[in-house]
């Protein structure tokens, strides 16, 4: 079929000159995927089964919607994503597509691209139209990504010496619906593996100090109560810097606390820390919040009150906070509300605090796809001080849907450690600390798979 004398330039494209154009326009990762007749302008691209498999992909905001399912006819929950989203033009410029987003329908479970051609004039629109190339098999579209927000695209055809290149060199790795595309002198990285090697290497260095790499790459002391997990991202040579991206080639690794890594037991692990997004928290404040539910220092300490406490759905009230936990809007992993939030209620059915789904989507869809959580012993003498140990258990596949079903089932609790100090002074002092926990026996129900390894034996092989 013939290609539109705008686009035709695609058809002659190399793939040295797709690298070069892409590494001009800021990009170091590029993914891709082959596109099926189905593909095209009036069907939205398949990317993935859920927004955590596609943490590499910078986007905006969740926003929560309600559309209307052309196959039942009933109303249906969708979350919304938006990307900053650019064609590259023949001159190698970067054109904005400014509609571009990503759709996530929990009740197939599915994500979509859509809306990638709307408001662009330059979009290469006869390799999608369905009357032009559109339904076409083997087309390529080729996602770049750098160091800011933006995503650089390509749509190469099939006869084009770059689509060709491609897939002559297939198979690459996966990542979601998409395949990793190695740049230039890009070796290949088998991110899985180099985990293993590094945290096997990190439980033969035995006893570490306490350290954290701060956001200038220097190695400091850490003497804080998180310190187990800083001194862990210090030695992968992690800097600590607040961003919710994954730690470690592609992986996110969190340390949980034991009384011994060479037999770890049972421990809590802190999920995420998200602040409400509603309720009397977000509308009047942490301070009309704390004295309206907060309970005086348990340890006598004057003028302070505190919000500490098991938040559990299902459960009865908190004896101290008088809150409830409610997973408001849940029906199943692949059903529930678009408007729908996680709740603390009071005597009175006033909501306290409410996390929306669309905020705690937007926590989950950048951590958590792929974990390994790592047994840490501490110590405080001489110094304080932490040993790593090498049974290492490994989750992949965090659909959001399970999150939701294990707090709907108590497994995954609201744990807040928030507190106001100087109550009755003019300055009161607050204490912001939100956090969703769960016993590391229960971490397997957040995932589609989970297993233990010893990190040794997976690095020797």
């Amino acid at each position: 079929m013939t290609i539109d004398a705008t686009d035709r330039w695609l058809s002659e494209l190399e793939l040295s000159t797709v690298f070069e154009m892409l590494r001009d326009n800021g990009v170091t990762e590029a993914v891709y995927k082959v596109l099926p007749r189905n593909a095209n302008s009036k069907n939205q691209v398949y990317l993935g089964t859920d927004l955590s498999q596609l943490g590499k992909l910078p986007s905006g905001e969740v926003t929560a919607h309600l559309s209307v399912s052309e196959k039942s006819g009933k109303q249906e929950a969708v979350f919304r994503a938006p990307l900053e989203f650019y064609w590259l033009n023949a001159e190698g410029l970067p054109q904005l597509a400014p509609n571009a987003q990503l759709i996530f329908y929990p009740q197939y479970p599915e994500v979509r691209f859509s809306g990638f051609l709307r408001g662009c004039r330059t979009a290469p629109s006869s390799l999608w139209v369905k009357e032009k190339r559109g339904q076409e098999p083997d087309r390529i579209l080729v996602l770049g990504i750098g160091d800011d927000r933006k995503i650089i695209a390509l749509t190469l055809p099939p006869e084009s010496p770059a689509a060709r290149e491609i897939r002559a060199t297939e198979p690459h790795d996966p990542y979601g619906a998409l395949y990793v595309l190695r740049m230039p002198g890009e070796a290949h990285i088998d991110g899985f593996r180099d985990l293993m090697r590094e945290l096997c290497r990190i439980h033969r260095l035995l006893w570490v100090p306490s350290t954290r790499l701060d956001p200038s790459g220097a190695l400091v002391p850490c003497s804080g109560s998180n310190c187990n997990g800083n001194t862990l991202e210090s030695l992968l040579g992690i800097r600590s810097n607040g961003y919710s991206l994954p730690d470690f080639r592609g992986w996110e690794v969190k340390a949980r606390q034991v009384t011994n890594v060479d037999s770890p037991g049972a421990s809590t692990v802190t999920l995420f820390t998200p602040e409400p997004t509603g309720g009397v928290y977000m509308a009047d404040g942490l301070a009309t919040f704390l004295k309206r539910y907060g309970y005086p220092d348990t340890k006598g300490r004057e003028d302070r009150l505190n919000f500490g406490g098991l938040h559990r759905s299902g459960r009865a009230p908190h004896s101290r906070t008088g809150l409830r936990l409610v997973v408001s809007g849940y029906v199943s992993p692949k059903k529930f509300a678009p408007d729908g939030s996680v709740q603390l209620i009071d005597a009175h059915d006033h909501v306290a605090a409410s996390w929306s789904f669309a905020k705690l989507m937007d926590h989950w869809k950048v951590k958590h796809a792929a974990a390994a959580f790592v047994p840490v012993q501490k110590k405080n003498e001489p110094e304080q001080q932490y040993r790593f140990g090498r049974q290492v258990l490994l989750g992949e596949g965090a659909e959001f849907g399970l999150l939701l079903d294990a707090m709907y089932s108590g497994k995954v609790y609201y744990d807040p450690g928030i507190k106001l100090e100087g109550v009755n002074t003019d300055s009161p002092k607050p204490k912001k600390r939100s956090q969703f926990r769960v016993a590391s026996r229960n971490l397997p129900s957040l995932y589609e798979s989970s297993r233990l390894v010893d990190v040794c034996d997976q690095a020797s092989r």
